[in-house]
């Protein structure tokens, strides 16, 4: 069968290559500076804290703060220019769970900046590390990644790139190919979007129980752009690319193993999803190569984007990351380290990993072993405790198990619970402490290597 030859301009290819290009460049190159490696993406978020650094707490707080405030309306009188927009809709008309989130980052923002009530809250041991510190951090951060992020996912990257993997999904993963894309959305793009693209294409009947079960729990991972903040959050921006390493490599490893032991194992091929039935695969067209059929994916996404998805996505990014994130680290954040230091809960149910960290020679073992029970809850809270670590390689651990534990209840077992997808709680947490366990044994020789 003759290949048939792509008809694509120039101009369509430099369309998808240029912008690829340089979501590449900024955030995945590393260059050197003072005697380390950064990239872009860390240069210039280093140069924003430093260059804003006299308002970033007052702005901080008073978007946590105006995003309490605005939910609070929203969730009680509901207007219209907000439920008309199914996105404003979906990020200020949220469940109590999250609302009362919201509501104590707000509290707990003016009492530590103001210093006002017991010093239990507002002490830099406790309130004052995510007020004064990582919410001022977080506020530059998440800036720049609105900014970029579109380069990275908007414009053929993920398209181009899965459709290469799809070879290698069945026999690594025991997943179909078409998941390729699915997957490499959860890890370049958005973990939540990750779950949300796969529980519609579940419901749509591409993908079994089984297959969605495996996708949400193995590649739902938390993308380039929010590695950084985690490594950002530990006190080792300069290590970003040897973090990113080693999460993504833990994380592969882990999605091979993953679906060969119970629960996801014995979860059946069935078709629960809205639709009842399966749609087979489409097969690549025999006159395309593998290579000719990614390209063409590549650039017929990049043909349909434009400065107006940059604009879209870079608003919807910042506004997500300040209502939703942003609150939750302050508000979580401060009751966990209040219960960290004023309490031995998280390190009786912590004690196991303790050991384990212990056996691999991992320094302040007994600090860093919560952070392994956090990040069930919120993958920022491990993040949190690897702030207050001193050595390098616990600040290491703490960013890592963030991202390689992937379940975070606040955001991802939410998201899989609300689905159709058939994993509940129970399982969901069977399959987060699995991976927490195999993650201490498999991040420790990159610790080694890097710290």
């Amino acid at each position: 069968m003759q290949v048939r030859k792509q008809a694509f301009s120039s101009v369509e290819i430099m369309r998808f290559l240029i912008p690829s290009a340089l979501g590449v460049l900024f955030f995945l190159v590393p260059f050197p500076q003072d005697g380390t490696f950064n990239t872009v993406l860390g240069i210039v978020i280093d140069w924003g804290k430093e260059a804003l650094k006299p308002i970033l707490v007052v702005t901080a707080m008073t978007l946590v703060v105006a995003s309490a405030i605005i939910t609070i309306y929203a969730s009680l009188f509901k207007p219209s220019f907000i439920m008309k927009s199914q996105f404003f809709k979906d990020l200020f008309v949220v469940s109590p769970l999250w609302s009362i989130s919201r509501i104590l980052g707000a509290i707990f923002s003016v009492m530590v900046y103001y210093k006002i009530g017991p010093e239990a809250i507002w002490s830099m041991d406790t309130g004052g590390t995510p007020v004064l510190v990582l919410a001022p951090s977080l506020l530059v951060i998440f800036s720049v990644l609105a900014a970029a992020v579109s380069l990275l996912t908007d414009f053929g990257l993920m398209e181009y790139v899965g459709t290469l993997a799809r070879p290698l999904m069945h026999p690594l993963f025991t997943l179909p190919g078409r998941s390729a894309i699915d997957t490499l959305a959860s890890w370049l793009g958005s973990s939540s979007v990750g779950v949300v693209i796969t529980t519609r294409l579940h419901n749509e009947g591409y993908y079994s129980d089984r297959e969605a079960a495996i996708i949400s729990t193995s590649f739902s991972i938390l993308s380039v752009a929010y590695i950084y903040v985690m490594a950002d959050f530990v006190g080792l921006p300069n290590m970003y690319f040897q973090i990113l390493i080693t999460i993504y490599a833990v994380s592969f490893i882990l999605a091979i193993l993953a679906p060969r032991f119970w629960p996801l194992k014995g979860i059946p091929d069935s078709y629960s999803g809205r639709s009842g039935k399966q749609r087979p695969e489409a097969e690549i067209p025999p006159d395309h190569t593998l290579h000719s059929w990614a390209l063409k994916t590549a650039v017929e996404r990049a043909k349909r984007e434009g400065i107006h998805t940059v604009i879209r996505t870079c608003y919807q990014t910042f506004c997500f990351l300040i209502v939703s994130t942003m609150p939750l680290v302050v508000s979580w954040g401060t009751i966990v380290l209040i219960i960290a230091t004023y309490t031995p809960i998280f390190q009786w149910i912590s004690l196991p990993f303790a050991y384990m960290l212990e056996l691999v020679k991992i320094p302040e073992a007994y600090k860093v072993a919560p952070a392994f029970v956090l990040a069930f809850a919120d993958q920022f809270l491990a993040a949190v405790i690897g702030a207050t670590c001193t050595t390098v390689a616990a600040k290491f651990m703490c960013a890592c198990i963030s991202a390689t534990g992937l379940i975070y209840m606040t955001e991802i077992g939410v998201l899989i619970l609300n689905s159709s997808i058939p994993l509940d709680f129970p399982k969901l947490t069977a399959i987060y402490f699995m991976r927490a366990v195999l993650s201490v044994f498999l991040l420790a020789p990159f610790v080694w290597l890097f710290c």
